[in-house]
């Protein structure tokens, strides 16, 4: 059976389709950071990781809050640098219906959807939100999880007491601060090196 990760990570990119793509960081809100975060993500040296969903949240200017999601199992075409994981976030917000979730192309998701409904409609499994003062990670057993970062901007209060109102659990990589690209990657590295040792035993 197949386990999933999932990776929410919340941005104040722009939510207008208009992406200059010779300026994600200054024309788009921080675009650059989500696109590496999808690529973190995502991508093997040898092709994709189909067992990894992400999400993310666009707060920014004019149309917020857009959802987006990516579903490594059926994401196709997409390549792993910015330009085009920008080029395909973009086609999304194209396709954005405010009245229902739309899949823009194969495997990429776009709605009307709030960081609340979000926790809900996840409920079934176990929250992890990234904070250096959280249990260090080696101590914490990780199972069907759903890791909760901010941008470049650390997550609001409000949204962070969310989260643990619905039973998130702080977990931390180490007392510096990493960009969250790194946390994804280092996650999933985690993940992967105990599957295999759990695998061996």
């Amino acid at each position: 059976m197949t386990t999933y990760r999932h990776f929410y990570v919340k941005s104040r990119a722009k939510t207008s389709p208009d992406i200059n793509l010779k300026d994600l960081p200054g024309s788009a809100g921080r675009l650059d950071i989500v696109a590496r975060c999808i690529n973190a993500a995502f991508w093997l040296s040898y092709g994709i990781r189909k067992n990894v969903v992400f999400h993310t949240i666009l707060h920014g200017e004019p149309n917020a809050p857009i959802y987006i999601r990516l579903e490594g199992e059926k994401l196709r075409k997409v390549s792993p640098d910015e330009r085009s994981i920008a080029i395909f976030i973009g086609k999304a917000l194209k396709k954005f219906d405010s009245s229902k979730e739309i899949e823009s192309t194969p495997g990429i998701f776009v709605a009307r959807k709030s960081f609340e409904e979000l926790l809900e409609e996840n409920r079934d499994k176990n929250f992890y939100l990234l904070d250096e003062n959280g249990e260090d990670i080696s101590n914490v057993e990780i199972k069907t999880p759903f890791f909760l970062l901010g941008d470049n901007v650390d997550m609001p209060p409000e949204e962070k007491k969310l989260a643990l109102d619905y039973g998130a659990k702080l977990v931390s990589l180490d007392k510096k601060s990493y960009l969250s690209s790194h946390c994804i990657a280092i996650l999933n590295w985690w993940i992967d090196k105990n599957e295999q040792e759990n695998s061996i035993s």
